[in-house]
């Protein structure tokens, strides 16, 4: 019998006898079988194991064969892998022509330089660098655990970064002119955080200055001012910006400018 009229297929055992007579079905249709003609594994058949069957092109059996679990896994895992690299391929597809390339492009520089680069360099009581994911994380309320990267672990802050992220997606989700606008978050959120940051510092400093005030008495209240003001001097002194901040900014006025632009042409039509 020529290879060309084999096919092969998965199949299952319903049913086996110690005599070695079975039956397996392919596809909803039911084969009968023979261990001494048709077994081709060194395992005994077992009801409801899975099997890979070659059938004649007169359909009958030609050869049965045992599929181990590991296979199976293996199977189910590669059958995962490919979905997910064909959804992966349909939302890239989706992405370019909706978001843009120069514009995922921008994202791609946005999340690197957030997450790999140090955005800031802090020499105070310690030299630590940190990226802009984990600045993010910092609390401000202590100028000493600010300077020591003192954390909280997932904070507002980098949740709403992650937010203004999936915002520069919005057009993936409609196709309002507005929606556009979503790549300008990433740097609205960038200058209000920077903001509030330096408003807290600045507050954690002039804190540390009242205290000292209420230390020395009030007579030394003017003094008290003035090395609060001295040590802001030295807070910004012993600050050095990283390559993560310029790709950060750089990225996020990219983006915005491409968010803007892409909002007025569709108003515009």
């Amino acid at each position: 019998m020529h290879a060309s009229s084999i096919t092969a297929a998965r199949g299952r055992i319903l049913a086996y006898q110690p005599s070695g007579q079975g039956t397996v079905s392919v596809a909803g249709v039911q084969y009968p079988f023979d261990v001494a003609s048709h077994w081709r594994s060194d395992t005994a058949p077992a009801i409801n194991a899975a099997v890979d069957v070659r059938l004649t092109s007169t359909g009958a059996v030609d050869s049965l064969s045992l599929v181990t679990a590991q296979q199976i896994t293996q199977e189910e895992m590669a059958a995962a892998a490919r979905l997910a690299r064909e959804k992966g391929q349909q939302v890239w597809g989706s992405a370019v022509s909706t978001v843009g390339v120069r514009a995922l492009g921008a994202v791609g520089v946005l999340v690197a330089g957030a997450f790999i680069f140090n955005t800031i360099n802090i020499r105070l009581f310690a030299a630590v660098s940190r990226s802009y994911w984990q600045l993010l994380g910092l609390s401000a309320d202590s100028l000493e655990s600010f300077a020591r990267g003192g954390g909280g672990g997932f904070t507002s802050a980098q949740f709403f970064f992650l937010l203004a992220i999936a915002a520069c997606f919005a057009t993936m989700a409609s196709s309002n002119a507005k929606a556009a606008l979503g790549k300008c978050a990433p740097l609205l959120f960038i200058v209000l955080h920077t903001g509030m940051l330096y408003i807290r510092i600045k507050g954690a400093i002039s804190e540390a200055g009242d205290a000292m005030s209420g230390i020395a008495g009030a007579r030394a209240a003017s003094m008290a001012q003035q090395m609060a003001s001295e040590m802001l001097g030295q807070v910004w002194q012993g600050m050095s910006f990283g390559l993560g901040f310029y790709l950060v900014l750089a990225s996020s006025i990219v983006l915005a400018g491409f968010g803007y632009g892409e909002y007025k042409r569709k108003c515009i039509v």
